[in-house]
């Protein structure tokens, strides 16, 4: 850490940089700067407290989107297998819904291709 900071440069831009280096918070990062002695306790609680109301003023995601991240829980080619085993009748709904993650019948039904057509 020592080594790494440069007091030189503007704090937030400083932290920012830091937490990116070290994969960690810029909570984590104000901390280790000032156990490191390149702040003082007056200055830490004052950069701490700047860095916790930036934080908060961040709008929150939405949580992403179910059906948009689904394919990297469950693999293409076994949901597909199941849907269709599923709507063949060889699986139980319950146990579809189970093993893709789906809360409910509907979100099933959304999601799975029609059946092939008979000729």
């Amino acid at each position: 850490m020592r080594q790494e900071y440069d007091g030189a440069a503007s704090l937030p831009d400083e932290v920012s940089r830091l937490a990116r280096r070290f994969k960690v918070s810029t909570l984590v990062i104000l901390r280790r700067i000032h156990d490191a002695g390149g702040m003082t306790r007056q200055e830490f609680w004052n950069a701490y407290h700047a860095e916790v109301e930036r934080l908060l003023a961040i709008p929150r995601g939405s949580g992403g989107n179910f059906y948009l991240t689904q394919a990297a829980r469950v693999s293409k080619r076994f949901a597909a297998a199941l849907v269709t085993s599923t709507l063949e009748g060889r699986t139980l709904y319950n146990d579809a819904f189970r093993m893709l993650g789906f809360p409910k019948q509907a979100t099933f039904k959304e999601q799975s291709p029609r059946p092939p057509r008979r000729r």
